[in-house]
């Protein structure tokens, strides 16, 4: 059963986002290689039709994280840029399960064939939609409860900064992460959708969880900050142990 109400939450959020402009420039950096400084032309661009060319051009979500990796070390604002491909890797990381499970609506990826089907041609539209599936690598995600973790991320990066979530869980779940060492692409491998279900499957008590993550808030170069992570991590994730 198609997800119109999610593709939309996804959207919007996106639309909403503060870093939206940035979000549009790397966007359209990433899809055509071309750089706009033009405020009024970035924001006329839609974040909808963006996303949907982005999908179409990279039909595997490990690829376009690559590609963003890519683009985004070729500009002088790294750090800010960053956070912005992290937004989208995020966002996009629903739309692409929600396309492998068969529950992204169709005429999102193919508004032609949408016009067809909505003329009569259904036949046409499952043909297509067969080709699709075939012509594409799904990207093998395995988080479960959709919805639910959708919530639980939005409760997190609404109350602290995504990057000092991400720098957390990944430290706890590898190493000391230190961002004047400049090891970005370690951490870019992960989304936070990632980190959540790799710190589901290593500690199974959420007591285990927090011990660790006051151990490693300890460690991190911005203490303080870390320490409020850890507990809006903590508050956001415990529900579901």
């Amino acid at each position: 059963m198609e997800d119109l109400n999610l593709l939309e939450e996804v959207i919007d959020s996106l639309e909403q986002d503060s870093n939206v402009l940035r979000i549009k420039r790397l966007i359209l950096f990433t899809c055509h290689d071309s750089w706009s400084n033009d405020v009024n032309e970035v924001k006329a661009l839609t974040i909808r039709q963006l996303v949907r060319e982005l999908m179409i051009m990279f039909p595997d979500l490990n690829m376009l994280k690559h590609k963003l990796n890519s683009q985004v070390k070729q500009l002088s604002k790294q750090s800010d840029y960053l956070l912005a491909a992290d937004n989208i890797i995020d966002s996009l990381g629903f739309l692409y399960t929600l396309r492998d499970e068969g529950t992204l609506p169709y005429s999102f990826l193919n508004p032609e064939i949408a016009s067809v089907s909505q003329n009569g041609s259904a036949a046409t539209r499952n043909e297509a939609h067969e080709k699709n599936d075939s012509d594409t690598i799904p990207h093998k995600h395995n988080l479960k409860y959709l919805t639910n973790l959708f919530d639980l991320r939005a409760d997190i990066s609404r109350n602290i900064s995504p990057l000092h979530a991400k720098i957390l869980l990944f430290s706890s779940l590898n190493y000391r992460f230190s961002p004047q060492e400049r090891d970005w692409s370690a951490l870019y491998t992960y989304d936070i959708d990632d980190l959540i279900q790799l710190i589901f499957q290593t500690y199974e008590t959420v007591e285990a969880l927090e011990a660790r993550l006051t151990e490693v808030s300890l460690t991190l170069d911005q203490p303080e900050d870390a320490k409020r992570a850890s507990a809006v991590i903590l508050q956001a994730i415990s529900p579901f142990y």
